[in-house]
């Protein structure tokens, strides 16, 4: 398009020049077809936006990212047109449309197990809930508790009507979590204290960066070890469990010393305590300490 609109402005202000050898504005049409304009009776041109179709129309953007979190605006053109929106991992999304053959019948069935929750809702009930207008930002939190760094996200929005009929084209953003940053915390670990169900210790690092603490059966540690996980990775599929599934994650996480109580279900066994930096992702090694537990 810019080429075009910067071949026009040349074309209209040299004109004089070329007049007496060019004589046709010849426009190729994406239908193969072509519409000749004669030179001798344009005056100007003029590039304008073709007015507003009273149709519903919808575009995103990413806002911000980070290795766990995006901020997302969908622009809608219309503010009474309702649509909907929907987060999940790239694989997700790929595998949801291998089962459901497409997003309707997926989102139907979201709707169709979120009413369960609800008294006398059906999926219908749960889809106006579900129903946005206007231009809107989203925190990828609202979905998705915690985002994996490195992982590839889709974002997908479309126009519904209050039956639950599509009244636009699906659209798709596609965006990858950045790796997390590498911090220079050092961490040790001291007065470990082992109850029934629990234990707790200090932790002292040097500097103020975030950090993660948690203590895990030894047995799991070490079968990923034997399978060829590192620490790192290991405490990083520790974090994302964590993230996803435990509503209090963010008191996992800490800053400067700590003393620390984490819980140990299991007796008679053998923990290890693993703490190493956070943002988003693991960005120290991992500093470990073994326990075990009351019989």
């Amino acid at each position: 398009m810019k080429k075009f609109l910067l071949s026009a402005m040349l074309l209209i202000s040299s004109t004089s020049i070329f007049a007496q050898e060019t004589t046709q504005l010849v426009l190729h049409m994406k239908d193969k077809t072509e519409t000749v304009i004669s030179l001798s009776e344009l005056d100007s041109i003029t590039f304008r936006t073709p007015a507003d179709d009273g149709k519903l129309s919808l575009t995103c953007t990413i806002d911000e990212l980070t290795p766990s979190h995006a901020t997302y605006t969908i622009h809608a053109n219309q503010s009474n047109d309702a649509y909907y929106q929907f987060l999940m991992s790239e694989s997700t999304y790929n595998a949801m449309i291998e089962q459901y053959g497409n997003l309707q019948n997926h989102d139907q069935a979201w709707w169709t197990e979120l009413s369960k929750y609800y008294e006398n809702a059906t999926w219908e009930d749960v889809m106006h809930m579900q129903m946005v207008y206007g231009t809107k930002t989203f925190q990828s939190e609202e979905i998705i508790r915690s985002l994996e760094p490195q992982t590839n996200y889709v974002i997908y929005y479309y126009g519904i009507d209050d039956n639950g009929n599509m009244t636009t084209e699906i659209g798709t953003k596609k965006f990858t979590t950045p790796k997390p940053g590498e911090s220079a915390n050092t961490f040790t670990i001291s007065d470990i204290e082992v109850s029934y169900g629990s234990v707790s210790f200090n932790v002292t690092p040097t500097n103020n960066d975030r950090y993660f603490a948690s203590a895990q059966n030894a047995k799991m540690v070490n079968d990923r070890l034997a399978a060829g996980k590192t620490m790192r990775e290991i405490a990083q599929e520790v974090i994302n469990v964590q993230a996803t599934y435990n509503p209090d994650f963010e008191d996992m996480i800490y800053t400067g010393e700590q003393r620390i109580e984490c819980g140990c279900s299991l007796e008679d066994t053998d923990y290890i305590i693993m703490v190493c930096g956070y943002d988003g992702g693991v960005t120290t090694d991992v500093t470990t300490a073994n326990f075990h537990t009351l019989k």
